[in-house]
């Protein structure tokens, strides 16, 4: 909400001149001074400096906050609208008090002088208080903001959460792993064993990060270890996954669950066989993005996509840290790249 644009201003600036006129006149500041002009034109003074000391605050808010100006500043743009008004409040009470005194005659040079001094006065004055106004809303403003988008983050983590739950859950996912489980058994103990672990891994990775926002790449690495190895005992030798991740990056941070969504996106809408094999490969651009690529051979015909995981992923990027992933699609490749940080914003 813009606090000088609002809908109602030429109410409160007819409100404030008229209040402010009573105040003076209450204080019998216009006797103390000799001022015996009549009181409508010292009313239509006071109107006519708040008109534009108000007026003159909107066009400058309209260019400085919610123009370019916040953008390319480091200064606060409140600071920057302040200084600014200061010259427009001055040279709106002169000039109020100009054009008013040209439509009374008579006024002796001493007292013009002391009647433009207290024009311009009342003018900075009432430039301070419209601005405190405006600093305390602007506040407000931002920290409603802050907060929906909080609300907006947790929302979609839960979302993210729960599509990594159900893409886990649903019966294909589990059928496909008991059939492998119950092989594993009749045949390797030692193996079934590994399965059973790696499976209850994925799982309690998911809901102990659930309510995270980051966490280390080393970690969500960490995680990818049970669900490959789940991966690899399903498909066999058609998925290969290939990671090549420096040291130096392991300490970054990155939206949880990312990279098991970017995995199963690749496997939902692609061939995997022993003779047409889906190579996933996992590794960090000189930007400081951590990209998922697979080579591109579509399922004929290719299961619909909602694009539920990568929207998903985008929003919680944006809401935590203000960045944006890079999705892109060559003739035989498909890519997703993920920004990486060094620290969790605070």
């Amino acid at each position: 909400m813009k606090f000088f644009g609002n809908t109602y201003r030429y109410f409160f600036i007819l409100l404030l001149a008229s209040y402010s006129y009573v105040n003076t006149a209450y204080l019998e500041t216009f006797d103390y001074y000799g001022i015996t002009e009549p009181k409508l034109y010292i009313w239509l003074t006071f109107l006519l400096i708040v008109a534009l000391v108000w007026e003159g605050n909107r066009l400058l808010e309209k260019r400085i906050i919610f123009g370019k100006s916040e953008r390319k500043s480091k200064i606060h743009p409140l600071l920057i609208l302040f200084a600014a008004s200061l010259i427009l409040a001055a040279a709106a009470g002169w000039l109020a008090f100009y054009t008013m005194s040209r439509l009374v005659s008579g006024q002796e040079k001493e007292l013009f002088a002391v009647e433009a001094k207290l024009s311009t006065v009342f003018a900075l004055r009432v430039n301070l208080f419209l601005q405190c106004l405006n600093g305390i809303i602007f506040y407000i403003n931002r920290s409603k903001q802050k907060e929906l988008e909080a609300e907006a983050l947790r929302r979609t983590t839960t979302q993210a959460m729960l599509q990594a739950i159900r893409s886990q859950v649903n019966p294909h996912f589990l059928f496909n792993n008991l059939n492998v489980l119950s092989a594993l058994v009749m045949t390797k103990n030692e193996e079934a064993n590994e399965f059973i672990e790696a499976f209850s891994s994925v799982y309690r990775y998911i809901l102990n990060h659930q309510e995270e926002e980051l966490v280390p790449l080393q970690q969500e690495l960490d995680f990818l270890g049970p669900y490959i190895f789940l991966l690899e005992k399903r498909f066999g030798q058609g998925v290969r996954i290939e990671k090549d991740i420096p040291e130096s990056y392991k300490s970054y941070y990155i939206v949880p669950i990312a990279l098991q969504i970017l995995f199963e996106n690749a496997i939902k809408h692609n061939i995997v066989s022993v003779h047409h094999p889906l190579v996933i490969q996992v590794f960090v651009d000189q930007n400081d993005h951590i990209i998922v690529r697979n080579n591109l051979q579509k399922k004929t015909p290719d299961e619909a996509s909602t694009m539920t995981g990568l929207s998903n992923i985008s929003k919680r990027y944006e809401l935590t840290m203000g960045r944006e992933i890079r999705i892109q699609q060559g003739q035989d490749y498909f890519e997703v790249a993920l920004p990486l940080i060094q620290k969790v914003p605070v």
